[in-house]
C-alpha cells in the first residue's frame, strides 16, 4: 500500500511541476512617473528574467505602475502599451525592441558555433545576441548554438562568470568561442554541511567529485564508482556476489569497533548502495573534523554528502535515455588439483601422518584409466570392497568449471525528464539495474528500480518550495540455503568436492552423498535445494522551503519521512541421492527437514531540520556568515522470524503446509537524536579566513543524565595569493592557501551489536529454552543479564589538521596537501578482568584510547590544445597508520588482541627458514613447544630468533615473544588513484587506475592450507609444489594431514598484497549535430566501457589483491557497450 501511496505521489507531483511550468512568474511594483529602467531593473530583482535591448530603445521615459502579484507578461503588457516598444521571451531574457525594427531576412545568414572555456568544456546557456539588435539566442546543453544574423555583423557573448566577448559572425564555417573566466565573478560553489560555500573560502578538509567518474559506467553500486576517486576515501567490498554493497572509510582506521561515516543524500542519512548511480550530479567529503563537525556525535569519522540532479531552466523538457549492457566475467577463479595430482598428494599426505596410502591399487587403477582416456572410460566403479549398489568415483572433475559460468550479463536502463522555468523546475528519473550470478545451477539475480522526482517552486521573490521523493525496490534471487542458515554459494569447495566425484552418474542422476565419501555435489544442492528470495523497499519523501525575507538573509526548513521494509524467504527442499542402481538413497542430511521461513522487519525514520543562514560583506574588505539550526531524527525498526520444518509438499512452501513446530522471533529497537548546532566565518579582505562551530547533541543511546554533549571546533585559513608580496609569481601560482583546523567530537555508536548497539546502558534479560527437561518437556527460561557500566559515556574524537591548497600556470594544475592526526579516547571495550567467582563476563567501558595519523595529496591538471583536443589528468594518493595509546593489557599478552603501543594490522608470526632437506638436520633442530609432532625431511623449519637454542614463543607477550616478531602489517598503505580524460572532435577516452603501494596479507589457512589439516578439503593446484625427494626445491612442506606447523603465522607463507588494477577503460564517440538533430536529437554517444580490465599483483594467480582470498563469490570484469540520447 505505502508503495502504491508513493507512485501515485510521483504522479501528482509530475502533474504539479508540468503545471507551475507554465506559469509565469509574478511580480509586485508600485511606481509613480519614474525612468522605465527602473521599473525593468525591479523586475530584474523580483525575479530571474533578464532584459536585453539597444540604444534605440527609450528607456529612460517616464513610466507609472502600480500591480501587486500580477504575472510579468500582464506587467509588461501594460507598462508597455502605446509604448512603440515589444518585447518577446526566450528562455529567462525578455528581449526589448521598436516595433518599427525589423531586420532583412534576405540579408541574414545562419550564423553555427560551440562556446566553450579554456578548459574545453561547453558554456551552457551562454548568451548570444547580434550587437546592435534585440537578435539574440542562447546555446544548448552542448554549447552549441544557432543564429540568423547578418554576415560580419558583431556577436557579443555573455555568461555570468566569464568575460564578455565580441566576434565578427562568420556564416562560413562553426564559430568556436572561448570564454575566458573572470576572476572576479567566478567562484567555484561546494556543499558543505547544511548550505555552500565559496571553494576559496573553505578553511577544512573538503573533497568533491562530480558526476562525471560515475556516468555511463555498468556500476553494482556508487561505492564502485568512487573507488580511487578521492584521497583518503577508502572504499572495500567483501565479494562479487550480486547485490553486495560497498562499505566506506574515511582516513583509516577509526575504532575498535569500525566506525563509519555518516552518509547523506540530499541531506538525510540514507543507504548510498541503494541509489540508482545514474541520479547523483555530485559527492563531496567532509573529512576533518570542522567540516564535519555540524552534523554533529554521527558524524565524528568523517561525512558524505551525496547530491542527487535537479530541475534546470529549459525552454521545452530536456528528456534523457541511457541504456548499456554488460557481460562480466570473474576476475580469478580458483584452480584446484586434477584427479592424478590429488590422489598423489593425498597418498604422500596419509603416508606421512597414518603410514599408508588414501587410495588403493584399484582406486588408482580407475583414476589413471579415466584421467588418460575419458571418452573410453567411466568416471566412476565398484569396488569389491563395497556393496554393488555403491559407487566409487574415479572422475577428474573441475568443479569451479562444473558450477559456474564463463560469463554472465548485466544491464541497466535510465530515463529521466528535467526542465522548468524561472518559476518552476522539475526533475523526474526513473532507473532498472539487473545482474545475473555466477552459478550455472540456480536462478541468481539481483534486481533494483529506482525512482527520483525533485520539484522546486517559487511562489514569490521571497519563499520557494519544494517536494523531494525516491523510491528503490530490489529484489534478489540468491541459492539455496541449508537448514543451518548456510548458502550453497558460500563453497564447499575446496571443503567438500574431490575432482574424482563426477557431477552425474552415468544413469544421469547426480552423484554425491550415496557415493564415495558421502561429499556434496553443488550441483544437485543448487538445482534442487530449494530457492532463497529477498526484497526490500525503501521510500523517502521530503517537503522543503526556503524564505529570503530580508537581503543576505535565509531560512530553510525541511521534514522527511522515509519507510522501509525487508523480507526473506528461505524454501529448504528436500532431495534424494540414488545410488548406483539408481534406487533412491539417502536424503541429502543438510536440507532434512524440508522447511520454509520467512523474515520481516520494517523501519520508519523521521527527519526535521530548521536552519537560518545570514551573510553579508561591510565596506568591501568584511565577510560574515552566520548560521544556527536545529535537527531532530527518530527511527522505529522492528522485524518477526517465522519457520516451521516438514512440508506436506516438498515444493509448495507456506508455513500452513507443514506439520512441525513454528519457531517464532521478533524484535524492535528504537533511537533517536536531537542537536543545535551553529556556524559562524569571517574572512578580512578575502585573505585571512576563520570558522567555529559547534553543535549541541543529544543521543537516547545513553542515560539520561548523560545524553547531551557540546562538540566545538575550529579552523583558519590563510590565501597568500591575495597578498601583495605573493604578485611576482602570481601569474605561476594563482592561488595558494594554508589552513588548519582541530575540533572534538562524540561518537554515539557504540557497536557492541544487538540491543546493546542501542541501549548500552541497560542490563537486558535474555529469553530461551532451557537444555533440561522439566516434566518430559523442555521449559522456556529467564536468564540474568550481565553486567553494565554506569559511567557509559560518548566516544571522542579529537582531530588536527594542517593542509593547503593550489592552483598553478592560470589554473590549469590544482593541488591539495593534508597532514592529520585524528585521537579516539574513551572507546568502549572490556573492562579490567575480574574473578571468575563473579558468575558473568565483565561489563564493557570506556577504557581505551586511539591514535590515527596520515596524509593525502590530490593533484588535478586540465587543459586544452589549439587543436581542439582537451585533456586532464588526476592523481589521489594517500596513507595512514593507527596506534593504541591506551589498552588495559599490562603483560602485552600477545593472546589478547590489542596491547598498549601496538600498530592496527600487524602480523605477529615466524621466520621461516626453509624447509628441512634431511631427516637429521629436522631432529637436530628444537621447535617441539610449536610443533607438536616429530620432525622430517620436507617440514618447516622457524628461524631461532633470541638463539637460545629452540624455537618458542617465549611468555608469548610483546615484551618476552621467544621467536615470535613482527613480520607485516596488513594495513594498506599508500592507497592510490590515477585518471586520465581526452575529448578530440566527439571522441572521448577515460583512463583510471587505483591500487595500494604495499600490504602485507597472511592467507587464510582455511582456504590456503586446508588441506593440512583435513582430509576433507582439496589443495588448489599450486599446492602440488610441495616437497618430496623429486621436488626438494619446492614452495610448499611435505604432504600431511595434520600438519600443525602450517597454521602458525610466517614468512613463507606472507603474501605481497600491493597492486594496481585498471578500473575504467572507457571509449565513446557523439555523433555530430548536424546529422542527430535531423532524428530531433539533440545529443547522442555511444561508447565502450571496461571496469576491472586487469590487474599487476604480487598475488597468486587464482587470488584477487582487493579480496585476497581464493573462496570468496569473485569480483568482476565488466565489459559493456551503451548509448545515451538527448532530445
Amino acid at each position: 500500500m505505502r508503495i502504491t501511496t508513493f507512485l501515485l505521489l510521483v504522479c501528482i507531483l509530475n502533474s504539479y511541476a508540468d503545471n507551475i511550468f507554465s506559469q509565469n512568474a509574478r511580480v509586485s511594483i508600485n511606481q509613480k512617473n519614474v525612468q522605465l529602467e527602473k521599473v525593468l531593473n525591479e523586475i530584474e530583482h523580483q525575479t530571474d528574467y533578464l532584459f536585453i535591448y539597444n540604444n534605440q530603445v527609450n528607456v529612460n521615459k517616464k513610466v507609472s505602475l502600480k500591480a501587486k502579484n500580477q504575472p510579468v507578461a500582464k506587467v509588461l503588457k501594460e507598462l508597455l502599451a502605446d509604448s512603440g516598444i515589444t518585447y518577446s521571451v526566450e528562455g529567462n531574457h525578455i528581449v526589448l525592441g521598436k516595433q518599427n525594427m525589423a531586420a532583412a531576412p534576405q540579408q541574414n545568414s545562419t550564423i553555427k558555433g560551440k562556446v566553450i572555456d579554456t578548459n574545453g568544456d561547453a558554456v551552457i546557456g551562454a548568451n548570444i545576441v547580434e550587437k546592435g539588435t534585440t537578435n539574440g539566442t542562447t546555446t544548448d546543453v552542448d554549447g552549441l548554438f544557432s543564429i540568423n544574423a547578418r554576415s560580419g555583423s558583431t556577436l557579443v557573448i555573455t555568461f555570468i562568470g566569464y568575460v564578455k566577448q565580441e566576434v565578427k559572425a562568420n556564416p562560413s564555417k562553426r564559430m568556436e568561442i572561448i570564454l575566458q573566466e573572470d576572476a572576479e565573478t567566478l567562484e567555484e560553489v561546494v556543499v558543505v554541511g547544511y548550505g555552500t560555500m565559496k571553494k576559496a573560502d573553505l578553511t577544512g578538509s573538503v573533497a568533491t567529485v562530480g558526476s562525471e567518474v560515475i556516468e555511463d559506467r555498468p556500476l553494482t553500486n556508487l561505492g564502485a564508482g568512487l573507488q580511487g576517486t578521492i584521497a583518503n576515501l577508502n572504499i572495500t567490498s567483501s565479494n562479487g556476489a550480486p547485490g553486495t554493497g560497498s562499505k566506506f572509510n574515511i582516513r583509516g582506521t577509526t575504532n575498535l569497533s569500525g566506525g563509519e561515516p555518516l552518509i547523506l543524500v540530499d541531506g538525510i542519512e540514507m543507504d548510498p548502495n541503494l541509489l540508482n548511480p545514474q541520479d547523483v550530479k555530485d559527492v563531496t567529503v567532509l573529512k576533518d573534523a570542522a567540516s564535519a563537525s555540524i552534523y554533529g556525535a554521527r558524524a565524528a569519522f568523517g561525512v558524505i554528502l551525496i547530491t542527487t540532479k535537479t530541475g534546470f531552466v529549459s525552454q521545452k523538457p530536456v528528456v534523457s535515455l541511457s541504456a548499456n549492457y554488460s557481460i562480466n566475467v570473474p576476475t580469478v577463479h580458483a584452480n584446484y588439483m586434477n584427479s592424478m595430482e590429488y590422489t598423489q598428494w593425498m597418498n604422500d599426505a596419509n603416508t606421512t601422518s597414518n603410514g599408508s596410502n588414501y587410495f588403493d591399487d584399484i582406486t588408482m587403477e580407475h583414476v589413471k584409466k579415466y584421467y588418460n582416456d575419458p571418452n573410453n572410460n567411466l568416471p566412476v566403479f565398484h569396488h569389491p570392497d563395497d556393496a554393488a549398489s555403491k559407487y566409487r568415483y574415479c572422475g577428474n572433475t573441475d568443479w569451479y568449471e562444473a558450477l559456474n559460468k564463463k560469463s554472465y550479463p548485466m544491464q541497466q536502463y535510465n530515463i529521466s525528464v528535467q526542465g522548468g522555468s524561472e518559476t518552476a523546475k522539475y526533475m523526474t528519473s526513473a532507473g532498472m539495474f539487473q545482474q545475473d550470478g555466477i552459478s550455472k545451477w540456480t536462478d541468481e539475480d539481483y534486481k533494483r528500480f529506482n525512482v527520483l522526482q525533485h520539484v522546486n517552486y517559487k511562489v514569490n521573490n521571497w519563499l520557494q518550495v519544494g517536494l523531494r521523493a525516491t523510491l528503490s525496490m530490489v529484489k534478489m534471487n540468491t541459492g539455496p540455503q541449508n537448514k543451518y542458515g548456510n548458502n550453497s554459494l558460500g563453497a564447499t569447495i575446496p571443503g567438500d568436492s574431490r575432482p574424482l566425484m563426477p557431477v552425474y552418474h552415468p544413469d544421469g542422476h547426480f552423484a554425491g552423498y550415496c557415493g564415495d565419501g558421502y561429499f556434496t555435489n553443488q550441483a544437485a544442492w543448487l538445482s534442487q535445494g530449494g530457492n532463497a528470495e529477498m526484497r526490500n523497499n525503501n521510500m523517502y519523501a521530503t517537503a522543503f522551503a526556503k524564505l529570503t525575507p530580508l537581503e543576505g538573509l535565509e531560512i530553510n526548513v525541511d521534514y522527511t519521512y522515509n519507510y522501509y521494509n525487508y523480507s526473506f524467504k528461505n524454501h529448504v527442499r528436500e532431495y534424494i541421492d540414488y545410488d548406483a542402481d539408481g534406487n533412491q538413497g539417502s536424503i541429502f542430511p543438510h536440507t532434512s527437514p524440508n522447511q520454509v521461513s520467512y523474515t520481516k522487519n520494517e523501519s520508519q525514520y523521521d527527519v526535521f531540520n530548521a536552519y537560518a543562514t545570514y551573510k553579508k560583506k561591510f565596506n568591501k574588505v568584511h565577510a560574515f556568515e552566520g548560521m544556527v539550526g536545529f535537527n531532530q531524527e527518530n527511527q522505529t525498526y522492528k522485524g518477526v522470524g517465522l519457520s516451521r520444518n516438514n512440508l506436506i509438499a516438498n515444493d509448495i512452501p507456506f508455513l500452513n503446509l507443514a506439520t512441525g513446530d513454528r519457531t517464532t522471533t521478533d524484535y524492535m529497537n528504537q533511537w533517536a537524536i536531537r542537536g543545535a548546532f551553529f556556524r559562524l566565518f569571517y574572512a578580512y579582505d578575502d585573505k585571512y579566513l576563520v570558522q567555529v562551530n559547534g553543535r549541541y547533541d543529544g543521543s537516547s543511546r545513553f542515560p539520561k543524565d548523560d545524553r547531551f554533549a557540546f562538540f566545538p571546533t575550529f579552523s583558519l585559513g590563510w590565501r597568500l595569493s591575495q597578498e601583495k608580496f605573493w604578485k611576482p609569481i602570481s601569474h605561476i601560482v594563482n592561488d595558494f592557501k594554508i589552513r588548519g583546523s582541530y575540533g572534538a567530537l562524540g561518537n554515539q555508536v557504540l557497536s557492541q551489536g544487538g540491543y546493546a548497539s542501542y541501549y548500552p546502558y541497560i542490563s537486558t534479560y535474555s529469553t530461551g529454552e532451557v537444555g533440561y527437561l522439566f516434566n518430559g518437556e523442555k521449559q522456556m527460561g529467564v536468564y540474568a543479564p550481565g553486567l553494565v557500566s554506569d559511567q557509559l559515556t560518548w566516544e571522542t574524537v579529537k582531530q588536527w589538521d594542517l593542509g593547503f591548497n593550489f592552483s598553478m600556470f592560470d589554473s590549469k594544475l590544482t593541488g591539495e596537501f593534508d597532514y592529520y592526526v585524528r585521537t579516539t579516547e574513551d572507546m568502549l571495550t572490556k573492562s579490567k578482568t575480574l574473578p571468575s567467582i563473579l558468575g558473568t563476563s565483565e561489563p564493557q567501558m570506556n577504557a581505551a584510547d586511539l591514535r590515527t595519523s596520515g596524509w593525502e595529496v590530490a593533484l588535478t591538471w586540465k587543459s586544452s590544445l589549439q587543436n581542439g583536443l582537451a585533456y586532464s589528468a588526476t592523481l589521489s594518493l594517500s596513507d595512514y597508520q593507527a596506534e593504541i595509546t591506551k589498552y588495559d593489557n599490562p603483560t602485552k599478552n600477545l593472546s589478547d588482541n590489542y596491547y598498549e603501543g601496538k600498530k592496527l594490522g600487524e602480523i605477529w608470526g615466524f621466520v621461516t627458514d626453509g624447509l628441512f632437506q634431511s631427516d637429521e638436520e629436522a631432529s637436530s633442530w628444537n621447535q617441539s613447544k610449536i610443533v607438536g609432532y616429530t620432525q622430517y625431511a620436507g617440514d618447516i623449519k622457524f628461524a631461532d630468533l633470541n638463539g637460545d637454542g629452540e624455537v618458542t614463543r617465549g611468555e608469548n607477550t610483546a615484551n618476552n615473544s621467544g621467536d615470535l616478531k613482527i613480520i607485516g602489517n596488513e594495513t594498506p598503505r599508500y592507497n592510490f588513484g590515477i585518471r586520465g580524460t581526452a575529448e578530440y572532435k566527439g571522441f572521448d577516452f577515460t583512463l583510471f587506475f587505483q591500487g595500494t603501494m604495499k600490504r602485507d596479507i597472511m592467507p587464510s589457512k582455511t582456504f590456503y592450507l586446508s588441506h593440512y589439516t583435513s582430509e576433507w578439503s582439496v589443495p588448489q593446484k599450486m599446492n602440488y609444489d610441495y616437497w618430496r625427494e623429486d621436488n626438494r626445491d619446492a614452495f610448499f612442506p611435505r604432504a600431511r594431514l595434520n600438519g600443525s606447523a602450517v597454521n602458525e603465522n610466517q614468512t613463507r607463507f606472507m603474501l605481497n598484497g600491493a597492486y594496481i588494477r585498471c578500473k575504467q577503460l572507457a571509449l565513446g564517440y557523439t555523433i555530430p549535430k548536424y546529422i542527430t538533430e535531423k532524428a530531433k536529437i539533440s545529443k547522442l554517444r555511444v561508447y565502450f566501457n571496461a571496469d576491472n580490465l586487469f590487474e599487476f599483483s604480487g598475488m597468486p594467480d587464482t587470488f584477487d589483491p582487493e579480496l585476497a582470498t581464493v573462496n570468496a563469490y569473485p569480483f568482476i570484469r565488466s565489459f559493456s557497450f551503451g548509448a545515451n540520447l538527448t532530445f
